[in-house]
Order: C-alpha cells, then sequence, then structure tokens
C-alpha cells in the first residue's frame, strides 16, 4: 500500500496539528516507566460522540484481559461537541488510555485510525467504533487464539443492536471454529469488511505499510482487503466480541449520511486499485466479484433503486462500473452467484435498460411472484419476459406441506429443492429480534422432501417473541419456508402458532 499514509499519521504525531495525552512513544513513558509489552492495542477514532462513548471506553476497561496487556488509544477529530473533553477526563485517571485530539477535523475515519497504528506498541491491535462497544471477554478470547495459533488474522461475532433487536451480522465469518486457514478459502470471507470484531498482527501492517486510506466510506474495507493478501492464516471463533450500535439514537455517523451512489462510487476507486496490483486470477475475482455483485448490483436490489422516481444516475454509475470490466481477465459475470443478478446484469449488457428497471421492480414490488419446479431445481417465472431470461433460477427454496401434532410434537412436511440439498446442516427456529432466542430441530431430508419435529418441551423454552423458521445450509446461509396453513396449540402458559408472515414464510409465534 501507499506509503505516504503511514508517513502522514507518522507526521501528524511529532507536528502541532495534535495534542496527545499519555503517549506511549513519549521520553518519559519509555525510559522513566518501563512495563512489559502489551498484548493488544485498542484504536478508537471518535467524532461527535458525547452520547457514547463512555460506554465505549467502559467495555474496554472492564475487559477480563489484565489492563497491562491492554493499550488503548482515542483519537478525537477535532469534536465540536464534549467528546473530548470526555475521554480527557478518561485519560486523566487510566494512564494506559493515550488520548489523541486533532486541532482540525479530517473528515475520515481513516488519519485517526492509522494515527493509532502508528503510536502502537503491542502485539495485536484491533478497532472499536465510538459509538460500539466489545463484549467483556472479547479481547482476551481474540489474544488467546492467535498466540494459540500464530496466525496473522482472527474475527469473532458481530451482534447489531437495533431498536427493534439484536441479530448477528455476517454470520458466515464466525459460524465456526476455523484454525490456520488461508481467507480466500473461506467463503464470503470478502463480503464484510468492517472493523469490528477482528484483531491483527501489528507487524503485519507495519511490514506491509498497510494503512487505512481517507474516504468517507470504504476505508476499511480496502485495509483488510490488504490484510488478507498479506496474511498466511486466519481464524474464526463463534464467541460474541463486539456489539454495533445501530439504534435511531446514533444517526450520525460518516456511513448513514454518505449516499449509496456516493459509496459506490468510492467502490470503483477500490476495484481500479485492485486492478492495479496484477494478482493472481483467481485471488482477483473473489475480491473484485465482491464489489461488482454484493455491492454495486445490490444496490438495484433496494427500495431506493426501486422507488427511484430518477434512474438515469444509476444507470450511469453502472455503465462507468461495467467499463471498468472490459480488460479483464476472464468474464466477470460468469462469477456472480446470484442468478436474479447474473440476468439482470446481462440484460443491461444487451441494451435492455427498461427490462433491467422492470425486473429489480417486480422483484421488490410483487408479493406473488410465480414459483415453477423443473428437473428438481426452482425458478421464479418472470411476467414480462418472454425469451431465454423468463425463468430465474432460485439457488434454494422451500416450501411446506402438511402439519400435524402427535406425541406432543409438532412435525412439519416440506418440499424442497436446489443445488445445496445435500449440504442441509440444520432446521433453525430463531427470534426475529434476538439472535440468542432460538431451537435447533431434528429432521431428516429425502430427496426433494424433507420433514423437521420439534417437542413441546423444547418449544418452551423459547422466550416468547416471533420467530421464522429457517433451513440452514452450507454452515451459514439461510433460506424461509414458505407457509400457506396455520397451525396452534397452547403448551404449559405459553400459546404457540406456526403461522404464514406477510411475506409468505413459515413463522411461529409465542405468546
Amino acid at each position: 500500500m501507499d506509503q505516504t499514509l503511514r508517513q502522514k499519521a507518522a507526521n501528524y504525531i511529532t507536528s502541532n496539528k495534535v495534542t496527545i495525552v499519555n503517549n506511549p512513544n513519549s521520553f518519559k513513558n519509555k525510559f522513566f516507566k518501563p512495563k512489559a509489552n502489551k498484548m493488544i492495542t485498542v484504536v478508537t477514532p471518535a467524532y461527535n460522540a458525547e452520547q457514547f462513548i463512555e460506554k465505549t471506553m467502559d467495555s474496554v476497561l472492564a475487559q477480563t484481559l489484565n489492563k497491562d496487556q491492554i493499550q488503548y488509544i482515542i483519537v478525537d477529530d477535532c469534536s465540536s461537541d464534549h467528546t473530548s473533553s470526555i475521554i480527557r477526563e478518561y485519560a486523566s485517571k487510566y494512564d494506559h488510555i493515550c488520548f489523541v485530539q486533532l486541532h482540525e477535523n479530517s473528515g475520515s475515519a481513516g488519519l485517526p485510525r492509522n494515527i493509532g497504528i502508528e503510536l502502537a506498541t503491542s502485539k495485536y491491535i484491533t478497532f472499536l467504533d465510538a459509538d460500539d462497544w466489545l463484549e467483556e471477554d472479547g479481547l482476551e478470547r481474540l489474544c488467546k487464539i492467535l498466540e494459540e495459533t500464530g496466525d496473522d488474522y482472527v474475527v469473532g461475532k458481530t451482534i447489531k443492536y437495533e431498536n427493534s433487536g439484536q441479530s448477528i451480522i455476517g454470520e458466515f465469518e464466525s459460524i465456526s471454529e476455523r484454525r490456520n486457514v488461508s481467507p480466500f478459502a473461506i467463503p464470503y470471507f470478502f463480503y464484510h469488511m468492517g472493523p469490528r470484531a477482528r484483531a491483527v498482527r501489528l507487524s503485519l501492517l507495519n511490514e506491509h505499510n498497510i494503512r487505512f486510506p481517507e474516504m468517507k466510506f470504504g476505508e476499511d474495507k480496502s485495509f483488510f482487503i490488504e490484510v488478507f493478501l498479506h496474511a498466511n492464516s486466519v481464524s474464526t471463533t463463534t464467541a460474541p466480541i463486539y456489539y454495533v450500535n445501530r439504534t435511531a439514537e446514533n444517526d450520525s455517523s460518516l456511513t448513514k449520511v454518505t449516499t449509496a451512489l456516493d459509496k459506490r462510487k468510492l467502490d470503483l476507486k477500490i476495484v481500479h486499485y485492485i486492478k492495479s496490483l496484477n494478482l493472481e486470477v483467481e485471488k482477483e475475482k473473489i475480491i473484485l466479484n465482491r464489489i461488482y455483485e454484493y455491492d454495486i448490483l445490490r444496490t438495484f436490489d433496494s427500495m431506493l433503486f426501486a422507488r427511484s422516481k430518477d434512474k438515469k444516475p444509476f444507470l450511469e454509475f453502472l455503465k462507468e462500473t461495467v467499463a471498468t470490466t472490459t480488460d479483464l481477465r476472464y468474464n466477470f459475470r460468469e462469477e456472480f452467484k446470484v442468478p436474479l443478478y447474473r440476468t439482470a446484469i446481462d440484460l443491461f449488457m444487451e441494451g435492455r435498460e427498461d427490462d433491467f428497471i422492470k425486473l429489480f421492480e417486480w422483484y421488490k414490488f410483487d408479493k406473488t411472484k410465480k414459483h415453477v419446479i423443473k428437473d428438481s431445481l426452482a425458478y421464479y417465472e418472470v411476467p414480462f419476459l418472454q425469451d431465454a431470461y423468463r425463468f430465474i433460477r432460485i439457488p434454494m427454496h422451500a416450501r411446506a406441506l402438511d402439519s400435524y401434532i402427535i406425541n406432543n410434537q409438532y412435525v412439519q412436511t416440506f418440499e424442497i429443492y436446489g443445488d445445496d440439498i445435500n449440504h442441509i446442516d440444520s432446521v433453525l427456529i430463531r427470534d426475529r429480534a434476538d439472535y440468542k432466542n432460538e431451537l435447533l430441530c431434528d429432521f431428516h431430508i429425502q430427496g426433494n422432501f424433507g420433514q423437521f419435529s420439534v417437542d413441546f418441551a423444547e418449544l418452551s423454552k423459547l422466550n416468547k417473541s416471533f420467530c421464522t423458521v429457517f433451513v440452514r445450509f452450507n454452515g451459514h446461509q439461510l433460506i424461509n419456508i414458505k407457509r400457506i396453513a396455520s397451525v396452534e396449540f397452547k403448551n404449559e402458559d405459553k400459546l404457540f402458532n406456526f403461522y404464514t408472515s406477510k411475506t409468505n414464510n413459515l413463522s411461529l409465534s409465542v405468546k
């Protein structure tokens, strides 16, 4: 990566553009306060975070890892509220908290994080945003895994907190305990690259000059792509590590105030950079497909695009995107994993912009899509397309058949079609608002038919809530079971109702 990013951060540290309290590299701390090397550094960039910063800092202070092993660097990006005074008060009480105050706002989390990396003196480093918080034993778990494996990187579970409840972000990266594996060997590993719930060997960043570019959005994507390109091996853990604050009160982050198209235009900068690296073809495919399909095409699979009255800026951007693919060493469309997106980009590149628009409008607005089963595979039938694109594959599709109650068990049969029938792991009942309130059901699959059952006693362990019934396959992927009928029964003091949701999914209410 460009060494100027690292040099800029280093220059800031020694300039009059910052004020530093408890500088770990000061003469006083180096020579008059000799201490054992720190295990891990936590870096928090902060801007106008007075509402949440105390909870964030308290979560670091409450870690089960000994505080002598933790270095905490908080960089305030010239906040206009009371953020800096709150951090300064903490730094006056705890000498392992380094407080850096920028005298001018940088406009991005990139420079504050880079300053934190430059000041760090530990073995490992992790990042914590100023409105989020850590699980109490999060740092200890991450460090223990890195120490045991010698890996360069580890990631754990991230929980998203919203006013409506809690859910898991990027479940594929924390669905199992993995050790000593290549990041390119883990499916979808490049699909969530925010800075949360992960730790990196600091020497890896310094040896390869890996730093955050100064962008309003996507800087973490660029950073962790570089980490994955240089990491010899990585680990993952199922342990909860990090909590992301997505409550209604927290609506001022740069990510939220950056428009969708502005974000995607920044993604194109990353595309150009990746192309300039001349990577092995297979590695380039994995990285660029994440951007072309998951970031860019998924923008069109949104209510924002479907409801937009002026779609021209979106289409002009997609033309710009397609232009970046003309000199690739492979057909980028063949890498798409979602058949709907493959059909959409094919229509667009054939000049059928109206059909491209209609396809996404139909997909977002039509709640009674027709499904067709052919040769044990499921398809959408698109009513306005009369050619080869009329039938679009559904990768996995399940729909309910009969249900009944026997021997204090609820039993549900269902049909299932798709490429991954042989890779089904479980039938899962999960609370829509609390990821911890879930239940695995006994199941079996024979051909295109499946059945799951669940004891009343097990159901009674669920908290009162609304749940969704999923089929889980390939370790982390989930599909709903489509349902028509309704079955209601009572056990002990709870009323259970397996019913059809508004989106025609098999669901469960516990009252």
